[in-house]
């Protein structure tokens, strides 16, 4: 079987429960409220690497974490590689609820996606 092309497609784990070491080292990792109050401000932080160490260094690093709302687009962390560990949190305010959507740049390993289920009350 072909090696799969991991700058051609965003990137998630293809099972679960089931998660290759690749998958584990890459899925941003949201930790945030089961739910929220519209116009409430909340912490969010997503961390690359929480199932499993993500290397940091120059040659191999995360380079920047989004978080959407859905498909709207919250903010951004970027990173330098060898600097600072790929984890962030940020205060955000949901209008609507639904699925938090995190992700992450590898220089070396394309583009992953990690989500949240979020309703609001």
């Amino acid at each position: 079987m072909a090696e799969k092309d991991l700058f051609s497609q965003v990137n998630r784990p293809e099972d679960p429960d089931n998660m290759t070491d690749l998958e584990k080292k890459h899925l941003p990792v949201i930790d945030a409220p089961d739910k929220a109050s519209a116009g409430e401000t909340i912490q969010v932080s997503v961390e690359v690497g929480k199932l499993l160490a993500h290397p940091n260094e120059p040659a191999h690093h995360i380079e920047f974490i989004d978080l959407y709302e859905d498909e709207v687009y919250l903010t951004r962390a970027d990173f330098t590689g060898g600097k600072v560990n790929p984890k962030v949190t940020f205060e955000v305010m949901l209008t609507k609820g639904g699925r938090l959507r995190a992700f992450c740049s590898c220089n070396l390993h394309g583009v992953w996606e990690g989500d949240k289920l979020i309703p609001i009350e």
